[in-house]
C-alpha cells in the first residue's frame, strides 16, 4: 500500500509540483482507502486524508479544522524524525490517547503521513510493567527480609544471652557474644547499603559475594513460590569460583530473575543444573581466564526455538501471555552493570544461559 501511494505521489510530482493533492487523486482516490491515511505538505497543512484518518484525527482532537493542520509540536517531532520511522505522540492533556505517526517523503515536497492508535497497546505495557514492579518487589522483599530476620534474630539472642548472665561471663565468652553482635551488625548495615545502592540512593557497594549463600537464597525463593512447578536443583560450584565481587542484593536478583523466567518459559523442566568455574569473559583472551566466574543455568525443557533465540533478551518480548517479557533484559543490565555478562550459551539439550561475573578472593 505505501509503496503503492508513493509511486502514485512520484507520477504526479512531474506534472503537478503546486497542488500534489489534485495530482494524486486523478491516479487514485484515496478516499476509498480503508486506512487513516494523509497527504500533508512541508508545514504540516493536511492537503487530503482517508475517511478513517480523519475520525482517527477527530477522536483524538489532534486535528487544528479551522486551519486544517496537524499541531506544530507533532509536526516538528516527524521532521526531526528520519523518514519511514515511526513516532508516538500523545496529545497535551490526554492521559492515554497516543497516536502513532510514520512520514513518507511523496511529490513536490508532500509528505505521506501513515497513522494508527497505539493508546491500547500503552495502557497494556503500563500493566505489563506494573505487574512486573510487583513480582520484582515481592522477591526483593522476601530477600532482604531473609537477611535482616537473620541478623536481628543474632542480635536479639546475644543481647538476651547477656541480660541473662548477670554479667557472670568469662572473658572469652563474653568476648565471642560481642563478636557475634558485631558480626550480626555490619551484616545489617551492609544490607541496607546494599539495598540503597540497588535503588541508587547510596555509595555503590562492591564486595566479596559467596556465590553458594547467593545460589542457596534463590532456590529456596523459588521453592518456596513455586512450590507445584519448580524443577530439582543442583548446584556444583568449583573450590577456586566460590567467591564473586558486587552488589549482593543485584547479584541476587540477576538468579532470580533468570530461574523465575526458567521455571515459567519450561514448566515441564525436572531438573535445573547451575555449575560455577573461573572464566574469561566471551571475547576475552584465555590469559585472562581468572577474570570471572561463570554460572552456567541449565535445565532440561524443550530448548528456545532458534527463530527466537536473538530477541530473548529485547525488552518485552516474550513467548508467554500475560507476561512483561523484561525479565532476562533486566538480567543482563544487571549483570553488565557489574563489569559482568548475561549470554545465551550453546548446549545440546534444554536450555542453557551464563551468568559472567567479577571473580574476588575470600575476605579476611
Amino acid at each position: 500500500m505505501v509503496s503503492f501511494l508513493l509511486d502514485a505521489c512520484a507520477m504526479a510530482e512531474e506534472g503537478t509540483r503546486e497542488h500534489p493533492g489534485r495530482a494524486i487523486r486523478s491516479l487514485l482516490d484515496i478516499q476509498e482507502v480503508e486506512a487513516p491515511i494523509a497527504l500533508c505538505s512541508s508545514d504540516g497543512h493536511v492537503e487530503f486524508a482517508t475517511t478513517p484518518a480523519r475520525d482517527l484525527l477527530q477522536r483524538l482532537e489532534v486535528l487544528d479544522e479551522s486551519a486544517n493542520r496537524l499541531p506544530a509540536e507533532l509536526w516538528q517531532l516527524l521532521e526531526r524524525t528520519p523518514t519511514g520511522e515511526a513516532v508516538e505522540w500523545r496529545p497535551p492533556g490526554a492521559r492515554e490517547d497516543v497516536l502513532g505517526c510514520t512520514r513518507y517523503l511523496a511529490a513536490a515536497g508532500a509528505y505521506l503521513l501513515l497513522m494508527r492508535e497505539v493508546s491500547a497497546k500503552h495502557i497494556a505495557l503500563s500493566e505489563s510493567l506494573q505487574r512486573q514492579r510487583a513480582e520484582s518487589t515481592e522477591r526483593l522483599v522476601t530477600s532482604i527480609a531473609h537477611d535482616v530476620r537473620g541478623s536481628v534474630a543474632s542480635i536479639v539472642y546475644s543481647v538476651d544471652f547477656l541480660e541473662a548472665s548477670q554479667g557472670e561471663l568469662r572473658a572469652d565468652v563474653l568476648g565471642e557474644t560481642l563478636r557475634d553482635i558485631s558480626k550480626a551488625s555490619r551484616g545489617l548495615q551492609l544490607t541496607i547499603d546494599a539495598l540503597l545502592d540497588y535503588a541508587r540512593l547510596g555509595p555503590s557497594v562492591t564486595i566479596p559475594v559467596r556465590l553458594r549463600d547467593v545460589l542457596g537464597r534463590v532456590t529456596t525463593f523459588l521453592k518456596t513460590h513455586y512450590r507445584n512447578s519448580v524443577p530439582r536443583f543442583r548446584i556444583e560450584v568449583a573450590p577456586n569460583a566460590e567467591w564473586v565481587r558486587g552488589n549482593p542484593i543485584v547479584i541476587e536478583q540477576i538468579f532470580i530473575n533468570l530461574l523465575v523466567n526458567s521455571t515459567e518459559a519450561t514448566p515441564n523442566a525436572q531438573f535445573v543444573v547451575i555449575t560455577a568455574f573461573p572464566s574469561a569473559l566471551p571475547g576475552e583472551r584465555s590469559t585472562q581466564a581468572t577474570s570471572h566466574v561463570c554460572v552456567r543455568v541449565w535445565d532440561d525443557g524443550p530448548g528456545i526455538p532458534a527463530h527466537v533465540r536473538e530477541f530473548i533478551f529485547d525488552p518485552f518480548f516474550t513467548t508467554k501471555p500475560q507476561r512483561s517479557g523484561l525479565g532476562l533484559a533486566i538480567a543482563r543490565q544487571a549483570a553488565e552493570s557489574l563489569e559482568g555478562d548475561l549470554v545465551l550459551a550453546e548446549c545440546d539439550s534444554g536450555t542453557c544461559f551464563a551468568v559472567y561475573l567479577p571473580a574476588s578472593g575470600e575476605p579476611e
